[in-house]
């Protein structure tokens, strides 16, 4: 089945999170930035995405894995920083993703 490139690193029913490297797949993470661009007034990194990991939140269904949201982090922070950027996509508000990329 079709999935965010990068590994799985949680599953548990219909929900997968898979961390993506933005230095290994730019492309892909470059775009996510560019999705959220449009969401979010603040945004205003999605063209420098080699130092930040992201971590994409998806629904599993019969067709394969369908992107609800992600967050992306700093590899090394000088200054302790860990969120970088979050984002629940609009149709998938109300449902507690945002909660749990959160938590």
């Amino acid at each position: 089945q079709r999935h965010p490139p990068g590994n799985e690193i949680y599953r548990c029913g219909n929900l997968s999170m898979f961390e993506v490297d933005g230095f290994e797949e730019r492309l892909y993470c470059r775009n996510l930035c560019y999705i959220a661009k449009l969401f979010l007034d603040h945004k205003t990194l999605y063209f420098d995405v080699d130092p930040f990991l992201f971590y994409v939140l998806c629904e599993l269904d019969e067709r394969g894995y369908h992107p609800v949201g992600y967050y992306s982090k700093e590899k090394y922070s000088d200054v302790g920083y860990n969120l970088a950027c979050i984002l629940t996509f609009p149709s998938h508000q109300r449902k507690g993703y945002g909660r749990f990329l959160i938590a």
